[in-house]
């Protein structure tokens, strides 16, 4: 902890002593002998992360591969935590992606701070593909600029969809699905190795609305369904079952089938708001890799415990 609020939070001594209760020497001590095991180089390792036993009890009760857990000060915002955990998303991305992998990226605030934290980080013949469309979007985080931006950041060959995520009918979705350029890139985005995608909430305030993706009475709607959350606009219930809605006969973009046969995905999330939305997203089967903050995990972790 000490660490990460030093060289990642970038706290100083004496505001490190005063959050954690203890003297300053000792803040020092302890930085000093993270030095000598070398636990820090340039950024905090990710196996620290990952050995920590609520990583390890939140991936051995879902199944996951890996979990990371970025952990935060009382002093944190809710915009900061979300900064330290695209940080870690990236730093993710940096450790995993190998010359001549397809990566496959949603949307939202948490994958839009992903990408600002990357760094220019060139790998040979990577490609990335937009999951979804999101020509009516409102937001700074929509999919094209998200997208955009990973794909400049780690110099790949990039796929866009330029059409909208959510159109009027069934009949327009199919015409659209249809056209080669848009089906040439859905099917790269299949074919990826790695998927990276936010978990949405189903909220008034949640991203897809503020994006104009989906009004109000939708939201209303999908939650008197059981709707807890959403991977991509695909919603779940809180057992991480699909949630039948006519929604899902308008979305252009990848389908539950699609992203069940991704080798590896990703999501990164952060927000005890988004609780619920987390533990049906893991119940989905759907992810392999999850990145979040220390109080959700904290509130995950009481979720299993309850039952």
């Amino acid at each position: 902890m000490v660490t990460w609020l030093y060289h990642n939070r970038r706290l100083t001594q004496q505001q490190i002593a005063k959050e954690l209760g203890i003297s300053r020497p000792t803040v020092m001590r302890m930085l000093r002998q993270a030095e000598e095991a070398g636990l820090v180089s340039v950024s905090l390792r990710l196996d620290i992360l990952q050995r920590m036993e609520a990583s390890r009890r939140i991936a051995e009760h879902f199944g996951l591969r890996e979990v990371f857990i970025v952990p935060t000060s009382k002093m944190d915002t809710p915009g900061e935590i979300l900064r330290a955990v695209g940080r870690t998303g990236a730093l993710y991305l940096q450790a995993r992606l190998k010359p001549e992998d397809t990566l496959t990226v949603a949307w939202g605030k948490a994958l839009y701070e992903v990408a600002c934290a990357l760094p220019d980080h060139p790998i040979s013949g990577l490609v990335v593909a937009q999951s979804m469309g999101g020509l009516n979007s409102g937001t700074s985080a929509i999919p094209s600029r998200v997208t955009s931006l990973v794909a400049e950041k780690l110099h790949a060959r990039i796929y866009h969809l330029y059409v909208p995520a959510i159109v009027a009918t069934k009949s327009l979705r199919d015409i659209l699905l249809a056209d080669p350029g848009v089906k040439g890139a859905l099917d790269i985005a299949r074919q990826a190795n790695y998927f990276i995608a936010g978990i949405g909430k189903v909220a008034p305030d949640a991203t897809v609305v503020e994006a104009g993706f989906i009004d109000l009475a939708t939201i209303d709607r999908l939650r008197m369904r059981g709707a807890v959350g959403d991977i991509a606009t695909r919603y779940f219930d809180i057992n991480g079952k699909p949630v039948p809605d006519e929604l899902e006969d308008r979305i252009i973009g990848l389908s539950w089938e699609d992203m069940l046969r991704i080798q590896t995905v990703i999501a990164v999330a952060s927000g005890v708001d988004k609780t619920s939305a987390l533990v049906g997203a893991l119940r989905t089967g759907l992810l392999h890799v999850l990145i979040l903050d220390d109080r959700t995990a904290q509130r995950i972790l009481e979720s299993i415990d309850s039952h």
